[in-house]
């Protein structure tokens, strides 16, 4: 068994590569779907909102206190994201578009089934995160590219600080709870299974099912 600082760095060093993947995928299906800035930004609060309720029900049986509180940091977080994100659709004549929308993502429902400390944070810290970052980054330069700043510097500045600080506090999280060989084998698989759910979700059809109808 590697030590819990070298697990963590290893798997994280991992899961960039898959990141990387799913990332290329979204700039792909983004061009082949021509989609407008006001869709990334459905797609931001789509994922914002259910990462939002996988805090809130992670919280209830939460024992870990620096835990529980940062996933009710999370809550409020990600409420004030969904504000943000829903005030500039509606300054881009998007008015009254509901997240929930089309029902909730694979991803939502493998991420409200787990239980341990090791595969929330690996899961939704460690590996959520660095999507989340990742995605955020790819759909503020499309954002950029279309001549919209605002939208840029709200998914690509302000609300992907909020993230990468998530990031950081679940690898320390992380370093925490996978000190064994059985505890980095669940980290392991449930980061693995994250991303493997976050990269279907980029398929040119399944892309523009999330989308949904526009308004």
């Amino acid at each position: 068994m590697v030590a819990a600082e070298n697990f963590v760095s290893e798997l994280d060093a991992k899961n960039q590569l898959s990141i990387q993947r799913v990332v290329t995928a979204l700039g792909e299906g983004l061009g082949k779907e021509g989609v407008e800035v006001a869709d990334t930004l459905r797609m931001a609060l789509k994922s914002a909102i259910e990462l939002a309720e996988v805090a809130a029900l992670w919280i209830t049986d939460c024992d870990d206190l620096e835990m529980k509180l940062s996933l009710a940091e999370q809550c409020g977080d990600g409420a004030r994201q969904c504000r943000r994100l829903s005030a500039r659709l509606t300054a881009l004549g998007v008015v009254g578009y509901d997240p929930r929308d089309g029902g909730y993502s694979k991803l939502f429902a493998f991420l409200r089934s787990l239980q341990t400390p090791e595969e929330r944070a690996s899961a939704g810290y460690v590996a959520g995160k660095a999507l989340s970052i990742a995605r955020l980054t790819a759909l503020a330069a499309f954002c950029q590219d279309k001549g919209d700043t605002e939208s840029a510097q709200l998914m690509g500045v302000e609300i992907l600080d909020e993230e990468r600080r998530y990031y950081d506090e679940g690898k320390r999280m992380l370093v925490a709870v996978t000190t064994t060989e059985e505890s980095q084998a669940r980290a392991r698989r449930s980061a693995y299974r994250t991303l493997e759910l976050a990269g279907e979700t980029v398929e040119p059809l399944r892309l523009r099912k999330s989308l949904g109808k526009r308004r």
